[in-house]
């Protein structure tokens, strides 16, 4: 039987309660769904319905649906949409050839979903927004353009046995301040994230699988938190599981398997905790760790890739219980960044076992070192740290190599076995202590001490015997001059360089020092490069023996503020202690000044004064950085007598000009394997010169952000496509920028 209405609403329900049994219901007005239930209870079984407007079904205020064993079809919109707060049911339903999302549960709409299928969908196969609530099992979604399921604003998802298969986009986009749970979920075959986890959002995912996607098979940024367990990631053209943007989210048992990239990427100031993770047949480092970023890493397992962990770019991480083996490169690398490694084992690694350089601090303790390429460890030049309780055998050249002149105590260790020293120090000083070391069966006399600098290959030699050479970081003056725009930025900064070249060499010369602004403030918009050019400013000032590390620390208010009186004095001096040495990087730092956080102005006032006394107190051994807006950096500086007078420059951050976003996005199309026609960047040259450069202005994460789009639009536009040339699948056209 068919009812159909021409104009209008074909079946529509306002109170007590009806059954549909067998019945094709459709209509043909371009504004009105087929089904409404405004009160009541509408029952719905086997039946097929059909519009042609913004939704098929749709339940708001007192109504309800219970649907079973339905076909729903929509070409111009959503399948069933609900706002009712009522108990709605959608059970072994199918939800095909949709113009736009597949279910949508809005506003304080509540919905259970059980053995459904949603296929093929213009927009998302599921969307939750507003308070929307939404329990979904055994169920699956496929086909859809833009993300499988999205969850945003306060919307709850609890969802068992998800399926996300073909999707175009993102697997699940989860953005939501509420509850989101994922158990035993799946996303196979999307054209971007498998899982995207962003504004705060802290989800369970628990027993879920994530295969052969594009970019990050798991993603959490936007200071994200939630747990992840139990599950595989693997077949990522990319990272494996990234986790940026200050976001802390916890790990346990999660196996990464043939990715392309890293196969855990961390960075972006995050802090996550990573317990017994898995990582195998990675195409670049097993766990990488960068940008800032902290974290924990406990009982894991690294096999293959180019190295098992690699810290770099200011990052402080702590490893225990970490197994490294055959990888291609180093085992363990640190270049400019701080480890902390204890009781792990690194075997059968293509080089050295752990390559400490780039003016990077690592100790290691109860570690064991086997049958490595290279060296067994290597501390560069520039290089500190500590070697405790450790072995180091059977390796092709020496157990422990000291080629810097920076502290390293080496204790309590066994090297043994090796084709070179057990332990070889190549420049003289006392900084270098070795204490209770075993070494035997070794190739080569030891050399350290007063025997330091004997006639020793400068360079670990490989199993063929060719000469290898330590891997360096590039130089952070280069990188500043080579970064888009910022010249003033620029010139201010080589100024302060030269000055703290001639004070090093009026020092020298026996002469006092001129008056230098050791610590600074960098004013202006979000996204104009202030921390990555107080990162380079940091290793510059090392590299010129101004500062012994150079490392940089970034903290918020957060990081510095306590929630009880006395708290924030020691949450201050334990970040300022880290960064000793370095650059502690204060970022919206006149959010001390204004109160807030749930913690009070006086608190914030107080983090305040404990910050300008270490300053006085720590002068020479450490430069801050404080960062914000212009206007409310001048407030800032008022709130303490003596702020101003520490900080006695400031340097201006202005916007990006159209031309150089429109670089950006051009270097990041370079960096990721794209190109970008000439009619897209004229596109691009427009849209950035039309945008407001207002207070949500992101300049360089907006260029950022628009390539990424347009990444996403090209995914979308050749998805359904058969196109397998690599020049085409690396182009974005004006077809990509449309949505500028």
């Amino acid at each position: 039987m068919r009812l159909t209405a021409f104009s209008g609403i074909a079946v529509s329900l306002f109170s007590e309660s009806v059954s549909l049994s067998g019945l094709v219901v459709s209509t043909a007005d371009s504004e009105a769904p087929a089904v409404l239930a405004v009160g009541g209870q509408l029952g719905i079984t086997e039946c097929t319905l059909q519009a042609s407007s913004w939704a098929t079904v749709f339940a708001r205020d007192q109504g309800s649906v219970v649907m079973r064993d339905c076909e729903v079809r929509n070409a111009a919109g959503a399948g069933i949409v609900v706002t009712s707060a009522q108990e709605n049911v959608v059970d072994g339903c199918l939800l095909v050839d949709l113009g736009t999302s597949g279910v949508v549960v809005a506003d304080g709409g509540r919905l259970r979903m059980r053995a459904c299928e949603v296929k093929t969908a213009d927009g998302n196969g599921i969307c939750l927004n507003g308070r929307g609530r939404l329990t979904v099992e055994d169920s699956a979604v496929s086909g859809t353009n833009k993300p499988a399921v999205a969850v945003e604003q306060e919307a709850t998802l609890a969802a068992t046995r998800l399926a996300v298969t073909d999707a175009a986009a993102i697997g699940f986009y989860l953005a939501s301040s509420g509850e989101v749970v994922l158990e035993e979920c799946r996303v196979e075959r999307a054209g971007a994230e498998g899982v995207f986890v962003a504004e705060g959002c802290a989800p369970l995912v628990r027993g879920c699988i994530v295969r052969e996607v594009r970019g990050r098979g798991l993603y959490f940024g936007g200071r994200a938190g939630g747990t992840v367990s139990g599950c595989d990631v693997s077949d990522v053209d990319g990272v494996g599981v990234a986790v940026s943007a200050r976001s802390t989210t916890e790990f346990d048992r999660v196996n990464v398997s043939g990715c392309t990239s890293s196969g855990v990427l961390v960075d972006g100031g995050a802090d996550p905790l990573l317990r017994r993770l898995r990582v195998s047949g990675c195409g670049g480092s097993g766990v990488s760790v960068a940008g800032g970023a902290r974290g924990t890493l406990k009982s894991s397992e690294v096999e293959g890739g180019e190295a098992g962990l690699s810290v770099s770019e200011s990052a402080r991480f702590v490893a225990t219980g970490l197994s490294v083996r055959r990888t291609a490169g180093a085992g363990i690398s640190v270049l400019g960044a701080a480890l902390a490694l204890a009781d792990s084992a690194i075997e059968h690694v293509g080089g050295d076992g752990v390559l400490v350089g780039g003016v990077a601090d690592v100790s290691l303790q109860r570690c064991r070192v086997l049958h490595s390429a290279g060296y067994g460890t290597v501390f560069s030049e520039g290089a500190s740290g500590s070697v405790l309780d450790s072995e180091f055998s059977g390796g092709a050249s020496d157990g422990i190599r000291l080629d810097t002149a920076e502290a390293v105590k080496v204790r309590g260790c066994t090297v043994r076995d090796n084709r070179g020293s057990g332990v070889r120090q190549t420049k003289p000083g006392s900084a270098i202590e070795v204490v209770d070391v075993i070494t035997s069966g070794n190739l080569v006399p030891d050399s350290y001490g007063t025997a330091a600098v004997a006639d020793a290959p400068a360079t670990p030699a490989g199993p063929d015997g060719t000469r290898q050479r330590a891997k360096s970081a590039k130089d952070p003056f280069e990188e500043l001059q080579a970064l888009v725009g910022l010249a003033g930025v620029k010139n201010d900064v080589n100024s302060l360089i030269n000055l703290n070249k001639m004070a090093k060499r009026r020092k020298d010369a026996g002469l006092s020092a001129p008056p230098m602004a050791r610590h600074l403030v960098f004013a202006g918009a979000p996204g104009t490069g202030k921390t990555t050019v107080a990162r380079l400013y940091g290793r510059i000032l090392a590299d010129l023996g101004v500062l012994k590390k150079g490392h940089l620390v970034e903290v918020a208010r957060a990081d510095l503020v306590a929630q009880i009186i006395g708290g924030t004095a020691i949450k201050t001096t334990e970040a300022f202690t880290t960064a000793m040495g370095g650059v502690l990087f204060i970022d919206e730092a006149y959010t001390l000044s204004q109160g807030g956080g749930g913690s009070g102005p006086d608190f914030g006032r107080e983090a305040i004064d404990t910050l300008v006394k270490l300053m006085e107190d720590h002068r020479d051994e450490i430069v801050v950085i404080a960062a914000g807006y212009s206007d409310e950096m001048e407030q800032f500086l008022s709130a303490n007598p003596g702020m101003e007078s520490r900080f006695s420059r400031t340097i201006e951050f202005a916007n990006y000009t159209a031309d150089e976003l429109v670089t950006i996005v051009r270097s990041q199309c370079v960096r990721h394997d794209y190109r970008l026609d000439d009619e897209a960047a004229a596109a691009l040259l427009e849209y950035f010169e039309k945008i407001p450069k207002d207070g949500t202005f992101g300049n360089g994460r907006t260029a950022r952000r628009v390539f990424e789009r347009m990444a996403d639009q090209q995914a979308s536009r050749l998805a359904l496509s058969d196109v397998s040339d690599a020049a085409e699948l690396s182009l974005l056209t004006l077809q990509d920028a449309v949505m500028m």
